[in-house]
């Protein structure tokens, strides 16, 4: 290969990556200000993919070949120690939070942050119905470095390739090399623009982001050619800084990410880095670099070739502490992003109130003061160490297999007090035995189990006394039944023909519906046992009893429809999200009431059918107590908000039975977070399945006084 240009004294890429890391933090402590600060990630992505690609061609131009374990090791040395760092003190301030659904959420994020698959896990939430509520993690932002580090172990690989298949073809390898970069960025953005624009998961792919990294390994391979200066090429370096910094603040281009909107400011950046290398002639006896320079022109429209001009030495003492500021961020630029986020989401916490103000730039203070020491004590030392044994794979693995142990020791075995206790055997088999002792306004006398009287749904029935404990860990409880040689089932969100309850009954009961049924298993599994009825559940994320639904939900309801309409179930209890999906491609009318058709078919045929109206949502003020108030969640209330969801609407019109339980959730028009010793809501629709096991004995009572149940005589 030809001559490697050097890349490490180039002041404009720390001056990028000074802009880069500044916009991400601004975007998160002002999102409203600069509205596209996010592209700073896709800034990092091209300095990235320039940088590793000149350090593999200058490696290989100096050896002829590229060594993988030694190029690994250095990727090691400059990533993990940070990294890991960050990781087991978000770990440890995250438990010490007492955010419960924050810490039974950490250790996915923190093993999946170490081991660089982070990405993958949003992707695969974004796409999952049962987590879209879940808390945000203070790790999320190592999505984009799994997505470099998945490049740092890929490209190097093409790398090794290309040299080789050179040795053998007559083509050289930097032609295939740049063959593969331009198939690489071009089947990239086609990927992001075509096939997963508008897909929640394309936000963290690294298909979607690759054609990024390339762009900068293109540049990186451009610069091996030796090229004279040409005409505009400072001015053309100066439009595309201004560009960069204007993308930041240009609105709405989230909507077409990571696609068309993120290719102004990664083209701008690709342009700098291009135009950014190469030195103009002598002038005054000294050889001027553009790229340590050319940030200064913006500032200040000098020439910097010039500098003979009166007047400018003011100018450019007012530039030496604004450059100075910028190449000491640029510096720090990893550890401050590697500390941001954390700072963002679990300062409010501890605080006990929302960033604002001064606490804002409080919070802003204690990232930089944490960024200077993790680069003074952590990055530097491991990265700067000049023992020749520290540059062994053996020392990298060390390093990788302790860090791993600190990251397995804090998430697993540091002790997790969430202060609530797994429900005890006893309790769950009272409800199952014990008769009720006292009367108890709306349930009927022939109700043959009692509640515990002030857990759980107990509360909101009896006179209580007022708690702010959580006793209970309601996430304990099978958030699914357990498999079975009667409940077979592949994944959690698709349960169907499900056998549970009495198994052995001549009776049973079929619940259909989507997640809002399935938070209901268990007291209807209940019931099922006390009354000696098998349950039988059909249940589907986001799939409700509809036929213009998506594609696989019409074909499930397909296939269970003529069970259902047939008399082989005693009953049918249809509950069902009251959100109703709007038109898409697949659905492009979607009826005024999509849910008219089927409960109606049902009706008509004479089937035992009752409604499950729709729990009340969380709501973002509760969610905002509950943040600030981890102490004492019972205190967090808000006031009972009535609605009508279409399917409960639906069966007041064709006068089907209804079970409404939201004197439960909201007792005395206020919903509390916490009844009962145990949180309400698993996320912010949807209710813990042991809470709702809890108010069994209530949705008995309501099917009993529509006479659609009956215990076996």
């Amino acid at each position: 290969m030809e001559k490697s240009v050097a890349v490490h004294n180039r002041l404009d890429v720390q001056y990028l990556r000074a802009l880069a890391v500044v916009s991400v933090v601004a975007y998160h402590f002002w999102p409203n200000r600069l509205v596209s600060g996010f592209l700073g990630v896709d800034v990092f992505f091209v300095i990235s993919g320039f940088l590793i690609t000149s350090l593999i061609l200058r490696e290989v131009s100096a050896t002829g070949t590229l060594r993988l374990s030694a190029f690994w090791v250095r990727r090691i040395r400059r990533i993990f120690p940070a990294a890991i760092t960050v990781i087991i003190a978000t770990a440890i301030a995250t438990n010490l939070s007492g955010l419960t659904a924050q810490i039974l959420a950490s250790g996915r994020h923190v093993f999946a942050s170490a081991f660089s698959f982070e990405n993958i896990l949003l992707g695969l939430d974004a796409t999952d119905y049962d987590r879209r509520g879940d808390m945000t993690s203070p790790l999320q932002h190592y999505w984009s470095l799994s997505v470099e580090e998945q490049f740092y172990l890929v490209w190097p690989i093409l790398v090794i390739g290309a040299i080789g298949l050179a040795k053998i073809s007559r083509v050289s390898s930097v032609r295939l090399l740049g063959i593969a970069i331009v198939g690489i960025a071009a089947g990239s953005l086609i990927y992001a623009i075509v096939v997963t624009q508008g897909v929640a998961a394309s936000y963290f792919d690294t298909l979607a982001r690759a054609w990024e990294l390339a762009l900068g390994a293109g540049v990186a391979l451009l610069a091996q050619r030796d090229t004279k200066p040409w005409r505009g090429q400072l001015i053309t370096n100066r439009l595309a800084w201004l560009a960069l910094a204007t993308t930041f603040a240009i609105p709405g281009l989230n909507d077409f990410t990571p696609g068309i909107g993120v290719l102004p400011a990664v083209l701008a950046t690709a342009i700098i880095l291009a135009t950014g290398n190469v030195s103009t002639p002598k002038t005054s006896g000294r050889r001027v670099v553009v790229s340590e320079f050319s940030f200064e022109n913006v500032i200040l429209g000098l020439d910097a070739t010039d500098y003979d001009r009166r007047g400018d030495m003011t100018l450019r003492r007012f530039a030496q502490p604004v450059l100075f500021v910028a190449k000491w961020v640029g510096d720090r630029s990893y550890s401050i992003y590697l500390w941001h986020w954390p700072i963002v989401i679990l300062s409010p916490v501890f605080l006990g109130f929302a960033l604002a103000g001064a606490s804002k730039i409080g919070a802003l203070v204690l990232v930089l003061i944490l960024a200077e020491l993790t680069y003074r004590f952590v990055e530097n030392p491991v990265r700067h160490a000049r023992a020749p044994w520290t540059f062994k794979p053996l020392f990298a693995g060390s390093i990788a297999l302790v860090t791993s142990a600190a990251v397995v020791a804090v998430t697993v075995l540091y002790p997790h007090d969430l202060g609530e206790k797994e429900p005890p055997d006893p309790l769950l088999a009272s409800m199952l035995s014990e008769p009720l002792e006292v009367d108890t306004p709306g349930l009927v006398e022939e109700f043959q189990y009692t509640l515990p009287y002030c857990v759980g749904a107990g509360a909101a029935v009896f006179v209580c006394p007022n708690s702010n404990l959580v006793e209970f860990d309601a996430s304990s409880y099978r958030p699914v039944p357990p498999p079975s040689a009667t409940c077979p089932y592949e994944v959690a969100n698709s349960i169907n023909d499900c056998v549970i309850g009495d198994t052995a009954a001549t009776r049973s009961i079929a619940l259909v519906g989507d997640s809002h049924a399935q938070a209901m298993w268990a007291s209807i599994d209940l019931i099922g046992k006390r009354a000696n009825y098998a349950v039988h559940l059909f249940i589907a994320s986001r799939c409700s009893y509809r036929l213009d639904h998506f594609r696989w939900c019409t074909r499930r309801n397909l296939e269970i429809q003529p069970r259902l309409n047939s008399g082989e179930f005693d009953l049918v209890i249809l509950a069902q999200s009251a959100e109703v999906i709007e038109a898409s491609v697949e659905n492009p009318a979607i009826p005024a009431n999509p849910f008219v058709e089927l409960f109606g078919e049902l009706n008509a045929n004479g089937i035992n059918v009752a409604v499950v109206k729709d729990n009340p949502k969380r709501g973002p003020e509760l969610y905002s107590c509950l943040l600030y108030n981890r102490n004492e969640p019972g205190s967090c209330t808000v006031p009972f908000q009535p609605q009508m969801d279409l399917a409960t609407q639906t069966a007041l019109d064709l006068e089907l039975p209804i079970i409404n339980l939201d004197t439960v959730y909201c007792p005395g028009n206020r919903c509390g977070a916490v009844r009962g010793g145990m949180f309400v809501w698993r996320d912010d629709g949807h209710i813990w399945p042991f809470f709702h096991l809890t108010a069994a004995p209530l949705v008995w009572s309501q099917l009993m006084e529509n006479d659609l149940i009956y215990p076996q005589r």
